[in-house]
């Protein structure tokens, strides 16, 4: 009964989550990373949790698994045609994003809103 208190308790809270606002060679990116997705099964044998965060890039929205170890953060999608995205920000706020498919990578700099 405890545990079920505890879990009911949580619901009420508001998410941890950080914005992260970048430019990326002139073309904005915004996405959030929501901690709470990477916390520990509260009962043994849960499954997983989905961890999802939904990218704006330019005009385009699309959705990706954040990337969160210790301060570097970004995150990974699959695209069109088998293409994978990856954006990694390292803690100083510079940026890396890559496109496999189209073969692009640009650079920039990132800011975490807390």
């Amino acid at each position: 009964m405890k545990r079920l208190a505890f879990l009911c308790a949580g619901l009420g809270t508001p998410a941890i989550a950080d914005v992260s606002t970048c430019d990326m060679s002139g073309t904005p990116v915004s996405f959030e990373i929501d901690h709470a997705q990477f916390s520990p099964p509260l009962i043994k044998g849960e499954p997983p949790r989905r961890q999802v965060t939904t990218v704006q890039m330019g005009d385009a929205q699309f959705p990706a698994e954040p990337i969160l170890m210790g301060d570097v953060r970004g995150f990974w999608a699959e695209g069109f045609a088998g293409a994978n995205v990856m954006l990694v920000m390292q803690t100083d706020g510079a940026a890396t994003y890559t496109d496999t498919r189209a073969g692009q990578r640009l650079d920039g700099m990132c800011e975490v809103l807390k």
